[in-house]
């Protein structure tokens, strides 16, 4: 895969913050980042950051992105929803998501809708989760696990994540399709970043 016209690669030596997206799968057979998903992660890059080029579950040789129909993606995702549960969910995982926080000194995961549960399944060691952060936006999980820093958007129109997550959460103005094209979520997102930068610099 490509991003920005550059061939993927690992983060640097001089990468203090890698920028990454985990969520559930609308396509099983793909994890490449959508037009939009790359397009708001690219707004974030700045001097010492990068953006993983994948979504979960990070294989680089996956076909590029296309899109899914809104009901097979809801049953794909529902699916994945409930397969993370199991405990061959993590052993087929982790590895990559261990990978992917080891290649820089920390991550920002953008975590959207039910990659929060995804995340927690994974059962990674504290130490690990450390190297993490997470802005989860419309979640919809049963727990969050416990990472370097939490913050969690959850849109006024979002029913969905109103009704799957009973956690703390920052109200927004979005639906639960629209968070990335959201003005504010960008900002907040761009924020985090920044501080969380400044903190691992």
């Amino acid at each position: 895969m490509m991003i920005s016209g550059e061939a993927e690669e690992m983060p640097d030596a001089a990468t203090q913050l890698q920028l990454a997206f985990l969520t559930g799968q609308s396509d099983p057979a793909r994890c490449a980042l959508s037009p939009v998903q790359r397009a708001f992660g690219e707004a974030l890059l700045a001097p010492g950051r990068t953006l993983h080029p994948c979504n979960f579950p990070y294989d680089a040789a996956t076909p590029e992105h296309r899109p899914a129909a809104l009901l097979a993606a809801s049953v794909h995702n529902s699916r994945h929803y409930l397969r993370s549960r199991q405990p061959a969910f993590s052993a087929a995982h982790a590895p990559a998501m261990t990978r992917l926080l080891q290649a820089a000194p920390h991550t920002l995961l953008l975590v959207g809708s039910c990659g929060l549960e995804l995340l927690a399944n994974l059962d990674l060691p504290p130490a690990l989760m450390q190297r993490c952060s997470v802005l989860a936006y419309g979640p919809v999980a049963r727990r969050a696990p416990v990472v370097a820093h939490l913050q969690v958007l959850v849109g006024r129109r979002d029913w969905v994540s109103r009704l799957g997550w009973r956690g703390t959460r920052q109200w927004i103005d979005s639906g639960h399709m629209d968070y990335l094209q959201q003005p504010a979520v960008r900002a907040i997102a761009s924020e985090l970043a920044a501080r969380l930068q400044q903190e691992h610099a």
